[in-house]
């Protein structure tokens, strides 16, 4: 069921990543990226979907790639 206000979640990573449950995927059909709950984004392939990652934090947290827009030290985040 959709909740207009959801609750504020803590943002937790393990060994420095996100657990794949903070993640969220958007996409227009071509191209997908995966956006974490503080706001990064550690997994997107461009220009398709099927292409190279530029982003691979996914894999590899120190040298895979990330964009992150967030405050720094987040502690807590909540997805709509």
């Amino acid at each position: 069921m959709y909740d207009p206000d959801p609750p504020f979640w803590a943002v937790r990573r393990r060994d420095g990543y996100l657990p794949l449950e903070d993640l969220g995927l958007i996409g227009d059909g071509t191209t997908a990226a995966l956006v974490g709950l503080d706001g990064s984004i550690p997994w997107m392939c461009l220009p398709r979907f099927d292409s190279d990652p530029v982003f691979c934090a996914l894999l590899d947290h120190a040298r895979g790639g990330h964009f992150t827009v967030a405050p720094e030290d987040l502690v807590e985040a909540r997805q709509h």
